[in-house]
C-alpha cells in the first residue's frame, strides 16, 4: 500500500547532507555504563562526562536546546504553535475521520501456545482470529504545481481476545482452539471495549520486509490477550509503509521535501491523529492510551504532547532532554529541528500531562544499547521530572527498568498493562499509582 504518487514531473530535489544514526539497535560491542560514559553533548561536538568537563574545554553544553520554558508559560498557546509548525495548520489538529481504505482480514492472525513452544504440536494448531481490520490513510502534500508527495500509512486494528485463548493443557496437545465445537462457548472476539491502545512499533527492520506484518514482535497479541483493543502503527518508509524509491531506511530522505516547504512531520504524526479521530468519532472509544518503542516511543512522546485526547502515554526508549548525550537518533528527532525550537523534549513532557486527568510515563532501560539509557543519570532524570511535574496539572514520571535490550521487555509490559487496566477500571490514575510503578528503579531507595 505505500506509494509515492507523482502529478507530473518531479522538480529537482535539493541536495542535503545529513549525518543520521537510525534508532535501531545496531551497536558495535557491548554497552558498559560507568562514570566515564560521556553524558553531555558539548557545543563543539566533543563529549564530556559532565558540564564542568565541557566548560573546561571552552565550550558550553547543549543546554540551550533544553532550557525550560519560564514560569507562567501558557502551555496551551505553546501547543497550538507547535501543532501549527508540525501540521502546517493554524493550530488545529487534522479533523478527517474516514480512512481512505478499510479491509477486514479474515482467518487466523494470532498464534502461539505452550504446546507449540514445546514442539508437541505444529504452530498452525495454535492460531486464532483477532478480528483484524486493515486501515489505510493517505497523507498528501503539494510540493509545487507539478508534484504532490502522497504516502500511504497502514494501521492494523484488532479486538481483544481475552477469554478466547486456546486451551493448552495438557501440554502434549493438541490445543482446543476458539470456535472449535469441543470448546463450546469460545468464539472469535466480536465486541469492542471502551479503551483503545495505540501501539507504535517504530523503526522495524529490515525496512523493506516483504509482506506486511500486523504484529512485529508479539506485543499486539499480548495486549489483545490482556483484554485491550489495539491499533498498531509503523514509521513512514518501514515495512508496511515501505515505498519504492526511498533511500534505504534513512528518514533523511524527507529533508529534500522539507527544504521545499513540505511539513514533513505530518507523515510521522498525522496517521495517528486521524486514527484517533476514527476511533473516537466513528468507533465510539472513550479512552485512548498510546505506547511505542524507539521511534515509536518518540512518536508517542510527540502525540502525547499535541493531542490531549490521549489520556495516558507510555513511550519506551523514545527520547531524552537535549542536553543528555544521544547515541542514536533519526532525522525527525533532532533537537535542532524547527519544531524543537518551539517545544523541546522537556516541554513535550509537560504537554503530555498538562491537563488534569492526563498521564505520561517515560519508560527507559538502564543499559539500553541503542539509546536513552538510564544508568548513571538518575539524579538528572529526577531533576527534569521535578520541573515537568511542577508545570503539569496531570502526572508525569520517568520509569527506568532493568534491561540491556532495545525492546518492549516483560517489565515494560507489566507497567503498560497495569496502568492501562487501572485507568480503565478506575477512570483515573493517582499520585500513589505513579509512586508505586512496578519495576521502576527510581521507586527504590537510592
Amino acid at each position: 500500500w505505500p506509494v509515492v504518487r507523482l502529478a507530473g514531473m518531479v522538480s529537482a530535489a535539493v541536495a542535503l547532507t545529513l549525518a543520521v544514526a537510525l534508532c535501531a539497535p545496531r551497536v558495535a560491542g557491548v554497552f558498559l555504563c560507568d562514570e566515564e560514559w560521556p553524558d553531555f553533548c558539548c557545543a563543539d561536538g566533543s563529549l564530556g562526562t559532565n558540564a564542568s568537563a565541557c566548560a573546561s574545554a571552552g565550550a558550553s553544553t547543549c543546554r540551550p536546546y533544553a532550557v525550560p520554558h519560564p514560569a507562567g508559560t501558557d502551555w496551551q498557546a505553546v501547543r497550538r504553535t507547535l501543532v501549527a509548525e508540525l501540521f502546517g495548520t493554524t493550530g488545529d489538529l487534522p479533523s478527517r475521520s474516514q480512512p481512505d481504505y478499510i479491509e477486514h482480514i479474515a482467518g487466523a492472525q494470532a498464534s502461539g501456545c505452550w504446546c507449540s513452544t514445546l514442539s508437541n504440536c505444529p504452530a498452525s494448531a495454535c492460531s486464532w482470529s483477532n478480528n483484524l481490520t486493515k486501515i489505510v490513510w493517505t497523507i498528501s502534500s503539494p510540493v509545487n504545481e507539478s508534484f504532490t508527495l502522497s504516502l500511504n500509512s497502514t494501521v492494523f486494528y484488532s479486538l481483544n481476545t481475552s477469554g478466547v485463548a486456546p486451551v493448552t493443557y495438557p501440554p502434549l496437545g493438541p490445543p482446543l482452539m476458539p470456535g472449535a465445537a469441543d470448546v463450546g462457548r469460545a468464539f472469535p472476539p466480536v465486541r469492542r471495549s471502551d479503551t483503545l491502545v495505540l501501539l507504535h512499533n517504530g523503526h522495524n527492520e529490515p525496512c523493506d520486509l516483504k509482506g506486511c506484518d500486523p504484529d512485529h514482535d508479539g506485543s499486539v497479541d499480548w495486549l489483545n490477550q490482556m483484554g485491550f483493543d489495539v491499533m498498531s502503527f509503523q514509521m513512514p518508509g518501514y515495512q508496511c509503509n515501505y515505498y519504492a524509491g526511498q533511500d534505504g531506511c534513512d528518514h533523511a530522505w524527507f529533508a529534500q521535501w522539507e527544504a521545499q516547504g513540505v511539513h514533513t512531520m505530518r507523515y510521522f504524526l498525522e496517521p495517528v491523529v486521524l486514527s484517533i479521530n476514527y476511533a473516537k468519532n466513528v468507533l465510539g472509544y472513550k479512552t485512548i492510551v498510546m505506547a511505542g518503542l524507539s521511534g515509536g516511543g518518540w512518536t508517542t512522546t510527540m502525540l502525547g504532547a499535541v493531542d490531549p485526547r490521549i489520556t495516558l502515554s507510555m513511550p519506551v526508549a523514545g527520547s531524552m532532554p537535549c542536553d543528555f548525550h544521544h547515541t542514536s537518533w533519526d532525522y525527525e528527532q533532532f533537537c535542532s529541528n524547527s519544531w524543537a525550537q518551539i517545544c523541546n523534549y522537556t516541554c513535550l513532557y509537560v504537554l503530555a500531562a498538562a491537563e488534569e486527568a492526563r498521564y505520561s510515563v517515560q519508560i527507559i532501560h538502564e543499559q539500553d544499547p541503542c539509546c536513552f539509557h538510564g544508568c548513571g543519570r538518575h539524579q538528572r532524570i529526577s531533576e527534569y521530572n521535578q520541573f515537568v511535574q511542577s508545570q503539569a496539572k496531570g502526572l508525569f514520571v520517568t520509569a527506568p527498568t532493568v534491561g540491556n535490550v532495545h525492546e518492549i521487555n516483560p517489565r515494560d509490559k507489566v507497567i503498560i498493562a497495569s496502568l492501562t487496566e487501572k485507568l480503565r477500571m478506575q477512570g483515573r490514575l493517582t499520585s500513589a499509582d505513579f509512586a508505586n510503578i512496578p519495576f521502576s528503579i527510581l521507586n527504590t531507595n537510592e
